[in-house]
């Protein structure tokens, strides 16, 4: 008898460690799962409220700025290489105009002054500006009356750059939403099986 308890307890014992081992290995795994979506989302959040919502929000206030002329003083296209590969375009223009009675200086080209990989639109609007002040003509801006200081190229919204910033966005924040979701599961299903381990445990030892 004192040999098989001796044999039972061992077993119990190197069951308990196996056991607590798997439990920290998941619990490392939870933590890593966690911090990675938390990342995915914090990236997907930061996406809408630094591109998408203030896009869309200059745009619409955009829509009642006034036409100015103005004269461009300098242009080009200005290209470099993004954090996640690839490349980014924007136009880059420096012009004068007046508002008001006051002259201004301004060098917003298009809505979203950042630039995207649309090459295309920055080109255009590069080389349209490039031409204009190569020969002295003026070019249409548009300032905003309450604030003349304040004004821009192309106050058009393109929808290219803006559903493909809003696809990313969702898609990320997505996927770190349903990595968190899985990460509170799995937590809260490992509580329960500590709960049901500990009640079968107390079970034996009363038995």
């Amino acid at each position: 008898m004192g040999k098989a308890s001796a044999r039972k307890r061992l077993r119990r014992q190197g069951a308990g460690r196996l056991a607590a081992a798997s439990v920290g290995t998941g619990i490392l795994w939870q933590w890593l799962l966690g911090l990675v979506a938390v990342v995915l989302l914090a990236t997907g959040l930061a996406l809408l409220a630094f591109s998408v919502v203030p896009t869309v929000a200059d745009w619409a206030r955009m829509r009642h700025w006034q036409p100015v002329p103005a004269q461009v003083e300098s242009a080009r296209l200005h290209q470099g290489a993004m954090a996640r590969g690839g490349m980014y375009y924007a136009a880059v223009v420096r012009y004068r105009y007046v508002a008001q009675g006051t002259q201004h200086t301004g060098a917003r080209a298009a809505v979203d002054g950042s630039g995207d990989s649309f090459r295309s639109f920055h080109q255009e609007l590069a080389d349209r500006l490039h031409n204009a002040q190569r020969r002295g003509v003026p070019v249409q801006v548009w300032v905003n009356p309450q604030n003349p200081a304040e004004s821009v190229v192309d106050r058009s919204l393109r929808a290219g750059p803006l559903v493909w910033n809003l696809v990313i966005a969702c898609f990320t924040a997505g996927a770190g939403l349903v990595g968190l979701v899985m990460v509170v599961g799995a937590i809260r299903q490992e509580r329960r099986g500590r709960k049901t381990r500990r009640r079968a445990d107390g079970l034996l030892h009363n038995s």
